[in-house]
């Protein structure tokens, strides 16, 4: 076997030898306790799409964000979310620091399905879906009720590894992108998912010098893995739930409706009699009074009548006298 055979061998073996992975961002404003029980307790290798889609669902089950961010960048890799790529993100990494849960893995075998995630949000918590295709923050519309969203955000591919200054310009554009929809949500709990629906190949590299260069294979590991992560707690409980204002609709058949019986009176309502006590008091006094005259007038009348009776009867009984003597 000559030297050039041997190369290609070699390089046909590191091929082999590499994985096609991306890597995954979860971050949710509330806290989610015990999310991570759903994949190993550490990065050292490539985690199975199966226990992360798990890791996923279990976040959504909660329904506890008003907002789900699933956002694809196609040819996203790990050298691009590193400490050493901090200034790329500075507005993702802002979001980062105030999630209550987040989740960094360096590697995933195989893509998220990006349609399941949605279709899971949709029907787990009734949202209502926003696309977004382009680099165009206007395509999400500002909106104030209280559904739930799952806003898909597809954006154009990455260019490639060796057009540094172009890839590094997509990833401000994208960063700044992300900030100007998150900052157009009427609420503040949001969760976002960033990965790739395109793999790459990860080179293995040794578990001892994983572990000691974390900032070089974590993602964004100052702020994923900083100690103040080590116990899970609720970052954002100053963000209370208030139970929203519901206004009536001001010309709606059922509200006509509602106003014309609140309009009737009913006669034998306790409630309207209670309320209307001297009103009530008022009206039968005066009924009873205008009784009293009418009885009164006659009374007088029927009187009257006798004592015309009796005259008549008494000036009769005379006259047929006169008429005997």
């Amino acid at each position: 076997m000559n030297i050039r055979q041997l190369l290609l061998l070699t390089h046909l073996l590191s091929i082999v030898a590499c994985l096609q992975t991306v890597p995954v961002i979860v971050a949710s404003h509330k806290l989610v306790p015990d999310l991570k029980s759903e994949i190993r307790s550490d990065n050292l290798e490539a985690h199975n799409t199966t226990s992360v889609t798990n890791l996923i669902k279990k976040l959504i089950t909660q329904c506890s964000s008003d907002e789900y961010v699933l956002v694809n960048i196609p040819g996203l890799t790990l050298d691009d979310v590193t400490d050493s790529k901090r200034d790329l993100w500075p507005y993702v990494r802002n979001y980062l620091k105030l999630s209550s849960t987040l989740v960094g893995l360096p590697w995933v075998h195989g893509t998220l399905n990006y349609k399941f995630l949605e279709k899971y949000i949709i029907k787990n918590c009734q949202a209502e879906a926003i696309y977004v295709n382009r680099v165009d923050d206007n395509e999400v519309q500002p909106y104030y009720d209280v559904r739930t969203r799952a806003i898909v955000v597809n954006l154009p591919p990455l260019p490639e590894q060796d057009d540094v200054p172009a890839r590094l310009q997509k990833l401000l554009e994208y960063d700044e992108l992300i900030r100007k929809i998150l900052r157009k949500l009427p609420s503040p709990h949001f969760t976002l998912i960033i990965s790739s629906d395109v793999t790459s190949l990860t080179h293995p590299v040794p578990t001892p010098h994983i572990k000691a260069n974390p900032e070089d294979f974590e993602i964004f590991n100052e702020i994923v893995n900083h100690e103040s992560r080590e116990t899970e707690y609720e970052r954002n409980d100053r963000f209370k739930s208030v139970e929203p204002v519901w206004y009536e609709p001001k010309t709606t058949e059922d509200r006509y409706l509602r106003n014309k019986k609140k309009d009737e009176i009913h006669l034998f309502n306790y409630e309207l009699w209670s309320k209307n006590e001297k009103l009530v008091s008022t009206i039968i006094v005066m009924i009873l009074g205008l009784f009293l005259m009418k009885f009164i007038e006659w009374f007088n009348k029927f009187k009257q009548y006798i004592i015309e009776s009796n005259k008549r009867k008494n000036q009769l009984i005379i006259d047929q006298n006169k008429r005997i003597d």
